[in-house]
C-alpha cells in the first residue's frame, strides 16, 4: 500500500521549490517519511536519494517510492557518511531537527554534504506547550530559525521564510561556515555579528531580543497554495473529521450586516458545504430573513431578544430540540454567558468566538474583564482572531485558546493598482463611528493633496460621522478630492478601482474589509498599534504599518512611498495578493474552522466544578446554576 499523507501544508511547500528552482539537480530527503517530497522531486527530474528510520513502517523494501530512487535505510543525520562530500545540490529536511539531540552537529553533515552553492530546504514545527515523545525540542518560530541556521554556517542572505500550515519553513544556502576568530561567544553579541557579517536574509536586521514570531521573511509564492489540511491542534492521529450537527449563534444575522455576521453566514455556509449540518439561532422577535445569503438546509431559528429568564429558557428548548453535537457562539460582549449557561444546561461543549479587540467592550462597559474571564472558563475551546488576544486571558485559558482569522468572500476580478490612469484612489471601507478613526483619514490626506493632484479619497461607507467628516474636509481645503459614496450593498467593485487600501482604525478584531483589500491585491496602509491590521499588513511587504493611531502620526509618511511609486503599488499589490491566498482564503481558513470544531467535539463538555482557588469556576457555576446573576446594563448589545 503506497502511503501518501503528509505533514499540513507540506505539499505547498515542495511545489514552491520546485517552482523556484526550475533546475534538476541532486538532492537527498532526510527524514522520508510517507515520501511525499521525494516522489515529487523525482517526478520533476531531481536525481532523489530518500532516507529514514523505519522506513519498512512507510515504504515495504522501498515499495511507493518510484524505481530510480536510491534509498538510504537507517540513516543517522549527524553521521551520513554513506553520502559523499560536497554531492548534493539540494537537502530537503522536513519534521527531523525536532527529533534531534544534537542539531548543530545534524546541520553541520548537512553543511559537509551539500555543494559549494547548495542549497537547504528545511521544515520544523511551530512552537507548542504540549510535550510529545520524540520531540526534544519543543517547536520553532522563524526568527529561532534563522538565527541557528546562521549560527551553524549557512548562508541566509538569499533565504526565505514562511510560516505555513504545521511548518516553520526556510530555505538557505550552504554558506562559508562558522563565524570564526572570536566573534561568536554563544551570548549578548551574536546576533549582531552573524547580521553585520551578512548571514541573515537581505533587508531583515537581527538584533538582540528581535520578535521571531514573524508569519515570513522575504517571502513571495512563485506558485501559491490552492489549499491546506490544518489538524487538530495537531492531535497523536486527529482521523478524519466527523460530520457534526452544529448550531451556530449568530446575534443579529436577521437585522444587520456587521462584520460578526457575516463571518457567521460563512461559517455556517462552509460547514453545510462540507457535509455538516447547520442551524442558526439569532435574536429576533419578528422572525425575519436573514440578510446574508444561507444554504437552503439551514435551519434559522428565531429567539426572543429579551435577556430575562423566560427568554433563557425559550433559548434553551430550541437548543435541546434540535440533537446537536456542539454549539459555536458568536459575539464580542456579555451574551456570551448566556450561551454558556444554554450549553452547559443542555450538555454540549460549545466554542466561543470573539471578533473584536477584548480592549473595546471593556472600555465601552458592554463586557468587561471580568465578565469575560468568566465566561470563557465555561467554553470547550476560545476562538480569538489574532495571537495578540491570547495574553489577555489567565494562563488556565490560554490552553484552550485557537487562533484562527477570518476569510472573506472571493473575489472575482482584481485591482490593478500600479495602472497609469487619470485619476487614482486612496479606498477607506468602514462605518463612519468613533472607533474607525476616519477623521485621521481626512486629515492625511489633506495634508498630501497638494503635492498629488491626480488622486481622490474615495470613502465608502455611513454613520453618524458623516456629516463632521464632510465638514473636516472642507475645512481642511478636500472637499472636492473626498468622495462620500455611503454604504454600498457590494464594495468589491470600489476595491477593483482603488490603487491603495487605508485602515486608520486603533481598535479591530480581524477588520475583514482590510482582508477584502488584500483579496483584491491592494497594497494597504494602517496604524501599526491596531491588532489584526498589524496581522494582516506585513511592513515593506504588502503595505506600510504607520505610527501614530491616537494622533495622525507618519500616516501622511507612509502613504506618500505609496502614491508616488508606481512600480511599489504594482510590487506590494501582488505580494497583498499572495499573502491572502497563502494565510487568509476560504479553503485555509473553513479547514481551519472545521478542524477546530471537530476538536471541540472530542473534547466535550467542559464542566462547571469548581476547582481549589479557582474565582473563575466558582463564580460560572454561580451564574450557571442560578446562585448569582451579572447586572446586566440593558438587553444585547449591538456594539
Amino acid at each position: 500500500m503506497q502511503i501518501t499523507t503528509s505533514i499540513p501544508g507540506q505539499d505547498n511547500l515542495v511545489e514552491e521549490v520546485l517552482a523556484s528552482f526550475t533546475t534538476p539537480g541532486t538532492i537527498v530527503d532526510i527524514g522520508t517519511g510517507s515520501g511525499l517530497a521525494a516522489r515529487r522531486f523525482f517526478e520533476a527530474g531531481w536525481e532523489v536519494t530518500a532516507t529514514g528510520f523505519d522506513m519498512h513502517a512507510y515504504h515495504k523494501d522501498g515499495e511507493g517510492l518510484p524505481e530510480g530512487v536510491r534509498v538510504l535505510p537507517d540513516l543517522d543525520i549527524c553521521n551520513m557518511s554513506a553520502i559523499e562530500n560536497a554531492s548534493m545540490d539540494a537537502v530537503w529536511c522536513a519534521h527531523v531537527l525536532e527529533h534531534v539531540s544534537d542539531t548543530g552537529r545534524a546541520l553541520a553533515e548537512i553543511r559537509r554534504i551539500l555543494k559549494p552553492d547548495g542549497w537547504l530546504f528545511v521544515a520544523v514545527p511551530p512552537f507548542k506547550h504540549e510535550v510529545v515523545g520524540g520531540h526534544v525540542n519543543s517547536g520553532w518560530n522563524i526568527g529561532t530559525l534563522m538565527y541557528v541556521l546562521a549560527d551553524s554556517g549557512f548562508d541566509l542572505s538569499e533565504g526565505r521564510f514562511v510560516r505555513h500550515g504545521y511548518n516553520i519553513f526556510g530555505m538557505a544556502q550552504r554558506g562559508p561556515g562558522v563565524l570564526t576568530n572570536g566573534k561568536l561567544h554563544r551570548a549578548n553579541g551574536d546576533l549582531e555579528a552573524l547580521f553585520k557579517a551578512g548571514r541573515f536574509p537581505k533587508g531583515f536586521e537581527a538584533k538582540q531580543r528581535f520578535n521571531g514570531d514573524l508569519p515570513a521573511v522575504n517571502w513571495k509564492w512563485n506558485r501559491a497554495p490552492s489549499s491546506i489540511a490544518v489538524s487538530r491542534s495537531m492531535l497523536a492521529s486527529p482521523g478524519p473529521v466527523p460530520k457534526m450537527r452544529i448550531g451556530f449563534f449568530v446575534p443579529w444575522i436577521t437585522q444587520g450586516q456587521g462584520g460578526t455576521e457575516n463571518v457567521g453566514h460563512m461559517m455556517a455556509n462552509a460547514m453545510v458545504a462540507r457535509g455538516h449540518k447547520v442551524a442558526i439561532f439569532t435574536f429576533d422577535k419578528k422572525a425575519g430573513p436573514s440578510l446574508w445569503p444561507l444554504a437552503d438546509s439551514i435551519e434559522l431559528v428565531h429567539l426572543s431578544e429579551n435577556d430575562d429568564e423566560i427568554a433563557d429558557q425559550m433559548m434553551l428548548v430550541e437548543v435541546a430540540s434540535r440533537n446537536l453535537d456542539l454549539l459555536v457562539g458568536l459575539h464580542m460582549n456579555r451574551t456570551f454567558v448566556r450561551y454558556v449557561r444554554c450549553a452547559q444546561k443542555v450538555g454540549l461543549p460549545i466554542v466561543l468566538s470573539e471578533h473584536i479587540d477584548p480592549r473595546f467592550p471593556d472600555w465601552i462597559g458592554t463586557f468587561s474583564a471580568d465578565e469575560r474571564v468568566v465566561a470563557f472558563s465555561g467554553a470547550t475551546l476560545i476562538h480569538t482572531l489574532v495571537k495578540a488576544f491570547v495574553p489577555t486571558l489567565p494562563n488556565f485559558l490560554k490552553p484552550r485558546v485557537r487562533v484562527v482569522p477570518n476569510t472573506i468572500r472571493e473575489p472575482k476580478a482584481l485591482a490593478e493598482p500600479g495602472k497609469e490612469k487619470d485619476v487614482k484612489y486612496l479606498l477607506s471601507v468602514a462605518r463612519l463611528v468613533p472607533r474607525k478613526n476616519t477623521s485621521r483619514l481626512v486629515e492625511a490626506f489633506a495634508s498630501l493633496a497638494s503635492d498629488f493632484p491626480g488622486w481622490k479619497l474615495r470613502i465608502v461607507g455611513s454613520g453618524p460621522e458623516e456629516s463632521a467628516l464632510r465638514g473636516q474636509a472642507r475645512e481642511l481645503g478636500v472637499l472636492d478630492a473626498v468622495d462620500f459614496i455611503g454604504a454600498l450593498d457590494d464594495p468589491y467593485p470600489s476595491y477593483r478601482e482603488a490603487d491603495i487600501f487605508v485602515i486608520p482604525s486603533i481598535f479591530e478584531g480581524f477588520p475583514l474589509t482590510l482582508c477584502e483589500a488584500l483579496a483584491h491585491g491592494v497594497p494597504a496602509v494602517g496604524y501599526e498599534i491596531c491588532n489584526g491590521v498589524n496581522e494582516q499588513i506585513i511592513h515593506g511587504e504588502n503595505g506600510f504599518l504607520a505610527q501614530g493611531g491616537d494622533g495622525v502620526g507618519t500616516l501622511p509618511v507612509e502613504l506618500r512611498k505609496l502614491m508616488e511609486d508606481r512600480g511599489l503599488r504594482e510590487q506590494m499589490g501582488r505580494a497583498a495578493r499572495e499573502s491572502y491566498l497563502s494565510r487568509f482564503s476560504n479553503e485555509v481558513i473553513y479547514s481551519a474552522w472545521e478542524e477546530m470544531f471537530a476538536e471541540a467535539h472530542e473534547m466535550g463538555l467542559v464542566t462547571s466544578q469548581p476547582r481549589n482557588k479557582d474565582i473563575a469556576a466558582v463564580r460560572l457555576s454561580e451564574l450557571i446554576w442560578g446562585a448569582v446573576e451579572i447586572e446586566y446594563s440593558g438587553n444585547n448589545s449591538k456594539a
